[in-house]
């Protein structure tokens, strides 16, 4: 009998971990406040802004955490990989300047990270002639670090529907 509630007892103290603190199920969402909201949407802005369009690796850090990484249409890109991006763009005197324009679908708050959804609209101009658009679906996870608010994932798929 004793080894039945020695037994029992490591198996229901197997299944607590220390995280489970920190674990936040669907019934814990968190209200998002407008101010949260409005961080969010700068920190996506901001990234594109800054990198995406204005291609200055400097700020990378600005925006992401050290271990970030995005599924661009199927490949995996980390920080490195979009330094790599940069310096390819950077390399091209023609390159036409990109204005992007967000269309926000959902930004939820889960603990100490936001999940944001979004459409995105890249708008390339050459002197004052739109040359090309862009256009993807995406999504971002931001967590809170002792930084500030940082984007950690990022998931963008080319939308053909234009």
């Amino acid at each position: 009998m004793r080894l039945i509630t020695v037994f029992t007892c490591l198996v229901l103290f197997s299944c607590v971990t220390p995280d489970d603190k920190n674990r936040v199920s669907a019934a814990e969402i968190i209200p998002i406040k407008d101010a949260e909201k409005q961080i969010a949407k700068d920190l996506i802005q901001g990234a594109f802004d800054d990198l995406w369009a204005g291609v200055d690796s400097t700020k990378i850090l600005d925006y992401h955490t050290e271990d970030f990484i995005i599924l661009e249409n199927g490949e995996v890109w980390d920080n490195d990989r979009i330094k790599q991006f940069m310096r390819g763009q950077l390399a091209n005197e023609e390159r036409a300047k990109r204005i992007n324009i967000m269309d926000y679908i959902s930004i939820e708050k889960y603990g100490h990270s936001m999940q944001i959804a979004y459409n995105n609209k890249a708008e390339f101009y050459q002197l004052d002639s739109l040359v090309n658009t862009g256009s993807w679906l995406e999504s971002a996870l931001a967590v809170e670090t002792e930084e500030g608010w940082r984007l950690k994932m990022m998931h963008s798929t080319w939308n053909k529907r234009q």
